[in-house]
């Protein structure tokens, strides 16, 4: 795919009116979080002390200001979970931060979580697929939109994955991911999706990150990498990706914590382009996504040594007892106010079947009062190939879409009113 036509692509998606609210996503390796076990990964009370992290922790968590936090490497018990929530969320009068039960099918002694605002957010699923090493937890989590039922409202999956760390493993962290798309695939086509975590990935070319950004390695789904082009290569130990390292926050290594400085980009939130373009009320707010503490100026070098212009001194010397990776962050908008009524969350539905549809497919659209509609169909490079204007009355209306003759792939259908509505539908041409 060429990024640049993202720019042309989320330009055209301006024009639509959004009523907006934020979600601000935050992805953490809490290294070895609460995990004593003898002799593992040489991590102990006395050099990666809970309590100390949890100051750390709250640090971070303070000037980031998540809705929704995924975390990697926290130690396996409900009482450890407990326990976070009690000192490191619902603090200072808040209480409205929640996680769920622990799954752990292959028995690690570390695994990944959610924690999420409830105010906002409420969790409807929680599936853990049994992967190697660790599980892959699938969180279906919904927007609390006014009058709308937990099963009527807008969906939001986040994965969070953790393939095994090290060269030579490629295959293996392959082998997660195809488990987790082909779930995805099965269950949440056309959802809204983030995947997240520690993917302990060297390169753009290992086959496990391909498969989840490349469109021929699933025809229905696609993730986007938020950093474009810049962030994407041969980024382990490479000066060019400066700014996109997560990994080590220490440039010497220190038992529990690994060293180097930062040279490797091992943590990721990766969106499907249900997010990126805006098909399904929510959208990626564009260069939200960032690498907490990376100013660009501290490859090999430990994330506090000198001046750090990305964050206060207090948080870069928090990300450097906190853990030895970065955590990264984005944002997300949706079309509705969370939490505030709101009887009307959009004025023009629409939406298209069959989809992926082969040679031809119907849009069925509503519009609230008559005039001129326009439908602009367009390539992921952003290259306009069908154009079709009408006027139509008030009410339920329908379109016929003639696809015959384009090449198999996703496309962005954009529809446009005369009085200024819009919306955007993915279109899978098969």
């Amino acid at each position: 795919m060429k990024r640049k036509s993202i720019v042309l692509i989320l330009t055209l998606l301006s024009l639509t009116a959004w009523s907006q609210d934020t979600l601000t996503v935050l992805q953490y390796n809490l290294l070895e979080y609460g995990n004593y076990q003898s002799g593992f990964a040489d991590c102990y009370e006395t050099n990666n002390n809970t309590q100390h992290k949890d100051e750390c922790i709250r640090t971070i968590l303070d000037y980031v200001k998540p809705d929704i936090f995924t975390v990697c490497e926290f130690g396996a018990t409900q009482a450890l979970l407990n326990d976070f929530l009690r000192h490191n969320l619902n603090i200072n009068g808040a209480d409205y931060w929640r996680s769920d039960n622990i799954i752990n099918y292959a028995g690690s002694n570390i695994i990944n979580h959610i924690f999420y605002d409830s105010r906002k957010l409420g969790l409807s699923k929680h599936i853990a697929l049994r992967t190697n090493p660790r599980d892959t937890d699938f969180y279906e989590l919904y927007l609390k939109t006014p009058g709308l039922a937990a099963g009527d409202t807008i969906k939001l999956i986040c994965i969070v994955a953790h393939p095994k760390a090290g060269q030579g493993y490629e295959a293996s962290r392959r082998a997660l991911m195809q488990t987790a798309m082909d779930y995805l695939n099965q269950h949440y086509p056309n959802d809204n999706a983030l995947i997240m975590g520690d993917f302990n990935m060297y390169s753009a070319n290992e086959s496990g990150y391909r498969l989840l950004t490349q469109t021929y390695s699933n025809p229905d789904i696609l993730f986007i990498d938020p950093v474009g082009s810049a962030g994407v290569g041969e980024w382990n130990n490479n000066n060019q990706f400066t700014a996109y390292h997560t990994q080590s926050t220490r440039s010497y290594s220190e038992e529990c914590f690994s060293g180097g400085g930062l040279d490797d980009r091992f943590d990721f939130i990766l969106m499907a382009d249900e997010i990126r373009f805006s098909y399904n009320h929510m959208r990626y707010v564009n260069n939200s996504y960032k690498a907490i503490g990376n100013d660009g100026h501290h490859f090999n070098m430990s994330i506090n040594q000198g001046t750090n212009t990305a964050v206060p001194t207090e948080v870069a010397d928090a990300l450097y007892d906190g853990s030895d990776h970065l955590p990264v962050t984005m944002k997300i908008t949706t079309d509705v106010v969370l939490g505030v009524d709101d009887n009307e969350t959009q004025s023009f539905y629409a939406s298209l079947a069959p989809n992926p549809a082969i040679d031809y497919a119907k849009v069925s659209f509503y519009i609230p009062t008559h005039g001129e509609v326009q439908f602009d169909l367009y390539s992921l490079q952003g290259q306009l190939v069908q154009r079709i204007t009408g006027v139509f009355d008030e009410g339920s209306q329908q379109l016929e879409l003639d696809l015959q003759g384009l090449p198999k792939g996703f496309y962005l259908l954009q529809i446009k009113h005369d009085k200024g509505w819009s919306q955007s539908l993915k279109v899978v041409i098969r």
